[in-house]
């Protein structure tokens, strides 16, 4: 029976795009006993260097959600991410609410964006995070046309919200479980927030025994 289920997903992948393949090897929940950082909105020069320096003194794989006109401004941002271990994905254009767009403007939020990371990168990115977390059948249909997986906003850690450094660090430690993805944010407006979060919310959630591993990753 294990023989006859190996034929067939074998045969199976002779007739997939060869786009798919990538996406079925990508993991897009976290390790068993671990939560994701992820972080939206980037790169940003004056904060996504921070946040890779504590990432890189805790020994930590995040996952970006970047946005395709400032990995463009930005390469080498980008190309610092993948050199230190992380993933790099697909957060659009410039931030449209996907659900509101025309073909065309679709188009260029996702296939864009796509395309400007692929141009830094050499390889296009494998996920699309929607901006605001608004997606539909329609949109997750179009992303999957276009290579990619479209993957939800998991836990929100509200720290656009400027609410302070303690209360951003009460709020996500206090939620964090395993298998949990973070939502967090190192670009497009004030972020020094979150980069002065990070530290601690990182020993919070060790302090719970999670560990820590990265999405989307090919």
């Amino acid at each position: 029976m294990k023989i006859m289920k190996l034929i067939s997903l074998a045969a199976s992948l002779l007739v997939l795009p060869s786009y798919a393949i990538p996406m079925m090897q990508a993991r897009v929940n976290p390790l068993p006993g671990t939560v994701s950082l992820t972080f939206d909105d980037g790169p940003s020069p004056q904060y996504t260097p921070q946040v890779l320096a504590i990432l890189k003194k805790n020994h930590i794989k995040a996952t970006f959600f970047v946005m395709g006109w400032a990995a463009q401004k930005y390469p080498q941002l980008i190309r610092q991410m993948v050199a230190e271990g992380h993933a790099v994905a697909n957060h659009t254009n410039s931030h449209k609410d996907l659900t509101h767009l025309s073909a065309k403007q679709l188009h260029d939020e996702v296939v864009g964006a796509k395309e400007k990371i692929r141009s830094v990168l050499g390889k296009a990115p494998i996920c699309l995070r929607p901006p605001y977390g608004k997606g539909n059948q329609r949109i997750a249909a179009y992303i999957h046309q276009q290579g990619m997986m479209m993957v939800p906003m998991g836990f929100n850690s509200f720290d656009y919200e400027r609410r302070g450094v303690k209360k951003l660090v009460q709020w996500v430690v206090a939620n964090a479980r395993a298998g949990q993805v973070i939502l967090l944010h190192d670009g497009y407006a004030y972020r020094q927030q979150t980069v002065d979060a990070l530290p601690d919310i990182i020993a919070g959630i060790r302090k719970k025994r999670l560990g820590f591993s990265a999405i989307c990753y090919p």
